[in-house]
């Protein structure tokens, strides 16, 4: 979760300077940046997809697990 957190405010940052950067660019408001940090950090906070923070399911066994129990194919 911390690193959740962490990547969430990177990524504001991130977001903020490159939506003030383009705001200039375009002569727009420099309301921009962060709203653009804003959405960017929710995203990524977010991950609604599961792209980037996954975790192992509890009815899905891991390798490990599987190896240990002996349902793994058998070399033999």
């Amino acid at each position: 979760m911390f690193k959740r957190v962490l990547a969430a405010l990177l990524w504001f940052y991130a977001g903020w300077y490159g939506g003030a950067l383009l705001a200039d660019f375009l002569g727009v408001s420099l309301l921009l940046g962060p709203i653009i940090g804003a959405a960017v950090a929710a995203l990524v906070a977010g991950d609604p997809r599961h792209l980037i923070w996954w975790a192992i399911r509890p009815d899905e066994p891991t390798p490990a697990s599987a190896a240990s129990q002996g349902t793994a194919a058998d070399p033999a």
